[in-house]
């Protein structure tokens, strides 16, 4: 097995972004798939930032925990806000899918806070 290094996967990270602004400069500026490939850099990029506050934890694991939890408290407010206000289009074609996945979390929170905690350490 070999040993994780920080740098290779710098260079990886790099490397896959040169690839995506080469696309971008050869007149592909709407490529499928971009928008995903941007939220998910800023998740790892949000990520990130909460494993370095986490090394720096007493309890790391529940930093964590937090961290994630309170982002998606964040991003669903600011979805319900931006819904309401218009900003966010009623006739976005994944409004549907968004829902069905809000009603999953809000039953599984619900089933999950009912049973006794069963926390991993």
């Amino acid at each position: 097995m070999t040993e994780f290094s920080w740098h290779e996967r710098v260079a990886d990270l790099s490397a896959m972004l040169g690839t995506v602004e080469e696309q971008l400069k050869r007149g592909d500026p709407g490529a499928p798939g971009l928008a995903e490939f941007k939220s998910a850099l800023d998740d790892l990029r949000l990520r990130a930032w909460g494993l370095l506050m986490a090394a720096n934890s007493e309890d790391p694991h529940g930093f964590q925990e937090s961290f994630r939890t309170h982002r998606g408290i964040e991003f669903c407010r600011a979805l319900t806000t931006e819904l309401q206000s218009g900003k966010l289009s009623a006739t976005q074609p994944d409004l549907p899918t968004l829902g069905t996945a809000a009603k999953d979390l809000s039953g599984t929170v619900k089933d999950v806070t009912r049973k006794p905690s069963k926390r991993r350490r």
